[in-house]
């Protein structure tokens, strides 16, 4: 917090008129493994400085990554005359640039009071910060029991790290966060276009689960043998979470306000209209208990809240920073980034289906449990493809079919949310590459669904 305050204090004074300084410790344990054997067992500790300032309306962000403490002046120690002296001259450089810059004329200024943050539920770990020889077991957890249900090979990523996140800001906010966080991603396999994908994602131990991981993707990839190629249609489709999630992640743009302010998102005019079914209620929770973003506050210091996005249906809000609030009329929802708004957890309330109801109610359809490639043909309209892959089956009158390969979704994201039938009452955490921010969702079956032939 030293060094937070610091830059802040300096920053004034060299002519900043706001200023943000967040520092951030991290250690992160990293095993990959690759053919059910360990490839990779390393850990690392980094310090990075994230410094935002305005001068006269024009916007500057600047960043120290991966720092050595002799490079980047972040050592309180016997050179810390030396770290003040360097820390002016990048703060000197930073008001240099921004001056270069055009005013932002829409610029409002940073959250400013006397927060108050209360406490996250179940997102710090005492015994995450000490694991060692205990993540090289989950990892074996997870390869025995994907063996165990079929599979042949496995491969993935065991990530397991803790954070303490400082921020001051010119403003007079002082905030100071720690958290753990433990995730797994296994893939198993068969033969030759015979894989299935599954993730454990959690802040504590308590809700880690590599072994599940594994039976899951085990029990997938055993299921799905000699798949063929899919045909072109359209297609009553069930969702995973773990495709849910990767769509929810391309989505999201179109609830930031400053996709609107700027014309890209798809949701452009449609607040207090139905822009999705109506048993459809999407949340934003930065303070979701075991939420893998959740954080006390957002990047302006404002602390992090519950939003409605949309409910039963209905566009309730777009999500919104202090500039974005004050340009639309609307309150600050707890979700800055200073220029871009985003969400932290993305929750799709539970519905009161199983995935058995939802198999047995599709007499032509595909069971869709993982997807990449998700790309955009036109933001504005929100026309988009992406590319299934692992585990795909066809459903026939009620009941899983022939396994599947060689297709690709091509739909529009607005249609997807107006055509969402039936939502799980089960649902599941998810993050991996393809879903880099957390989603709570369930099993999804979505009607009427354009699908074609994929060359991937």
């Amino acid at each position: 917090m030293e060094i937070a305050e610091y830059i802040v204090k300096r920053g004034l004074n060299l002519g900043a008129d706001d200023i943000i300084a967040t520092v951030i410790n991290s250690n992160t344990k990293q095993i990959r493994f690759a053919n059910n054997e360990i490839v990779l067992n390393t850990e690392w500790e980094t310090v990075d400085v994230e410094v935002f300032l305005s001068v006269g309306k024009r916007l500057i962000s600047s960043s120290l990554k991966n720092p050595s403490p002799s490079e980047t002046f972040l050592s309180v120690s016997k050179d810390w005359n030396l770290t003040k002296e360097n820390i002016d001259k990048f703060l000197a450089r930073m008001i240099k640039m921004a001056k270069m810059i055009k005013p932002k004329e829409d610029y409002y200024g940073i959250a400013s009071g006397n927060f108050k943050y209360g406490k996250l539920k179940d997102c710090y770990d005492k015994r995450i910060t000490k694991l060692s020889e205990e993540n090289i077991d989950f990892v074996h957890e997870a390869i025995n029991a994907a063996l165990s249900e079929g599979a042949k090979r496995c491969a993935g990523v065991l990530y397991s790290s803790m954070y303490t996140r400082y921020k001051y800001t010119s403003n007079g906010i002082s905030a100071r966060e720690k958290g753990t966080r433990i995730n797994i991603s296994i893939r198993a396999f068969r033969e030759k276009d015979e894989s299935a994908h599954s993730v454990s994602v959690s802040r504590v131990l308590k809700y880690f689960d590599p072994e599940k991981a594994g039976k899951e993707a085990g029990e997938m990839v055993n299921e799905y043998k000699n798949p063929v190629a899919g045909s072109a249609g359209k297609y009553d489709i069930i969702f995973s979470p773990m495709f849910m999630a990767n769509l929810f992640n391309y989505m999201f743009y179109a609830f930031s306000a400053f996709e609107v302010d700027s014309g890209m998102s798809f949701l452009i005019g449609e607040l207090g209209k139905g822009v999705a079914n109506n048993n459809v209620t999407i949340i934003d929770d930065g303070r979701l208990p075991n939420g893998f973003g959740s954080v006390l506050f957002d990047e302006e210091g404002r602390p992090t809240k519950t939003t409605k996005i949309i409910d039963r249906g209905i566009l309730k809000t777009y999500l919104h920073n202090t500039s974005t609030a004050k340009k639309f009329n609307a309150e600050p929802t707890g979700n800055a980034g200073i220029v871009y708004p985003s969400f932290w957890n993305l929750v799709l309330e539970k519905g009161d289906s199983s995935l058995e109801e939802m198999i047995s109610e599709i007499k032509n359809g595909l069971y869709l449990t993982n997807t990449w490639y998700t790309r955009f043909r036109d933001h504005r309209a929100g026309d988009f493809s992406t590319i299934p892959r692992d585990a795909i089956f066809e459903i026939k009158n009620g009941k899983l079919g022939k396994p599947i390969k060689g297709i690709r979704l091509s739909d529009n994201m607005k249609n997807i949310l107006k055509n969402i039938q039936l939502i799980s009452k089960e649902r599941k955490q998810i993050q991996w590459w393809e879903a880099e921010k957390p989603v709570l969702a369930g099993w999804v079956l979505c009607k009427g669904l354009n699908i074609t032939k994929s060359s991937k």
